[in-house]
C-alpha cells in the first residue's frame, strides 16, 4: 500500500511494516521486538489483504480472494488464517502464542532487510544478552522516520489523510497507540483518530472501506488477543 506522503525510502512498505516502523523511537534508539503488538500487526496485514482483494470477508469466514498474494509477509498471514478454514471464531490461531511472536519477528526482519533498522543486542543487568529474539532494533533511517511520523501527525491535526495514512490511523486508534506518535495535542489527536476510524474526514471510498471492512476486522483481531500474553519463541 503506497503513500505519496511517505518518505521515498518507506513508500512501498506493507501496512504491518508501516505500523511497526511508525512506532519507532524518534531518536533511533533501540526498538524492542518484545513490545510491538502482534495482534495489531496481524490486523494490519489483514487490512491490506482485504483492500487488495487477496482476502475476502465471507460473513462468518475469510476466504481466498481473486488477487494473488505476492508479498511473503502478507502471504504468511493469509495462509495462517486459511489453514483453519478461515472461520472468524478461530481467529486466535493466527494471532496468539508462538504464531503471534513469529509475526513480530517476521515484520521486524523485513525492516532490517530493507536497511531501515539494524539489530542491536539486548542486555540484562548490563552484561547478559537476552536470548528472546536475540536483539532489539535500532532505527537507521531516522530522518525518514521523522518525515513519516510528521505525515501521520499532520492528519491527526486536521489534514485529510490519503488511503494509506487513514488505514494506519485506524489501526493506531484501535490499538490505542496514538499517544506514541507524540502529538502536540493528545486530546485533539485522539478525537481525530476516532473520527477517522468512524469514516469521517476521508474520501467517500475510503470511508466505505473503513466502515465495511477495516474497523470490524481490526476489532475482531484485537478481541482475539483478550487475556492472551504473546511469548517469544525461536521456533
Amino acid at each position: 500500500m503506497r503513500s505519496e506522503r511517505w518518505s521515498s525510502r518507506t513508500a512501498d512498505l506493507t501496512l504491518p511494516e508501516r505500523v511497526a516502523w511508525i512506532l519507532g523511537d524518534d531518536e533511533g534508539r533501540p526498538m524492542s521486538t518484545l513490545t510491538e503488538p502482534a495482534g495489531l500487526l496481524v490486523a494490519a496485514a489483514m487490512v491490506e489483504l482485504l483492500l487488495d482483494a487477496s482476502l475476502l470477508d465471507a460473513g462468518t469466514t475469510y476466504r481466498r480472494g481473486p488477487v494473488e498474494v505476492t508479498d511473503p509477509l502478507l502471504g504468511w498471514v493469509a495462509e495462517s488464517l486459511l489453514a483453519h478454514g478461515g472461520a472468524k471464531t478461530d481467529l486466535q490461531h493466527a494471532v496468539t502464542g508462538n504464531r503471534g511472536a513469529q509475526m513480530i519477528r517476521r515484520t521486524m526482519d523485513r525492516l532490517v532487510e530493507r536497511g531501515l533498522a539494524a539489530r542491536e543486542p539486548r542486555r540484562v543487568f548490563g552484561y547478559l544478552a537476552m536470548p528472546v529474539f536475540g536483539s532489539a532494533l535500532r532505527v537507521h533511517e531516522v530522518e525518514a522516520l521523522h518525515h513519516d511520523r510528521a505525515a501521520v501527525r499532520a492528519s491527526l491535526e486536521g489534514e485529510e489523510p490519503d488511503e494509506a495514512v487513514a488505514m494506519l490511523i485506524v489501526l493506531l486508534h484501535h490499538g490505542r497507540r496514538v499517544r506514541e506518535l507524540s502529538p502536540a495535542d493528545l486530546t485533539l489527536a485522539a478525537r481525530r483518530a476516532r473520527a477517522i476510524s468512524d469514516g469521517r474526514h476521508v474520501t467517500l471510498g475510503v470511508a466505505q472501506d473503513i466502515r465495511r471492512l477495516i474497523s470490524p476486522t481490526v476489532g475482531a483481531v484485537l478481541a482475539a488477543l483478550t487475556a492472551t500474553t504473546v511469548i517469544g519463541s525461536e521456533r
